[in-house]
């Protein structure tokens, strides 16, 4: 429902504040023409998940399976290989290894290179964050690790929030 014109800073429900950029980016809203604080809206999406909604906005996308020369076009979940997080600071792919002159050795004690990953702190995150670790090492049998630290840092983007970061040495 669009944000309507009334200057509401209470939520209905809960008697919570809500401010304006909690509407703006959508983390409150309104619902059944009343406001709803952050809380309240994931408490009424756990109570109303899976129901079937009648907003056309939320409707499933229907995608073509040809393409305009008639080919039938794959829509499988293999068919979509990388995005433009993956570019980003501890992604596979993110660095070229090819421009630095000192080459990781195995039998060295001490560490060559670095590399970072980053996630934010919430399960699934975490879980992502973890098999790209552990993809990274498999996909680069090179590479032994000689140390690692992690800290706990805030990294800005569209929000400020924290992140864990983990710094491998190989």
């Amino acid at each position: 429902m669009a944000r309507q014109q009334e200057q509401h800073s209470v939520c209905t429900s809960c008697g919570a504040s809500v401010y304006p950029e909690h509407l703006d980016s959508g983390i409150a809203r309104y619902e059944g023409g009343k406001l709803m604080c952050p809380h309240c809206v994931v408490e009424y999406e756990k109570a109303h998940e899976g129901e079937d909604l009648d907003d056309p906005d939320l409707a499933p996308i229907a995608f073509d399976e040809d393409d305009s020369s008639g080919t039938r076009i794959d829509l499988g979940g293999t068919r979509i290989q990388t995005t433009a997080a993956e570019s980003m600071l501890g992604y596979q792919g993110a660095w070229d290894d090819s421009k630095w002159n000192r080459q990781p050795d195995p039998k060295q004690a001490g560490a060559i290179r670095c590399r970072i990953f980053h996630s934010k702190l919430s399960e699934a995150a975490l879980g992502f964050m973890n098999n790209s670790i552990n993809e990274w090492l498999d996909t680069n049998p090179n590479v032994v690790v000689k140390s690692a630290s992690t800290t706990i840092g805030q990294f800005e983007g569209k929000h400020t929030e924290p992140n864990i970061i983990v710094t491998i040495f190989y």
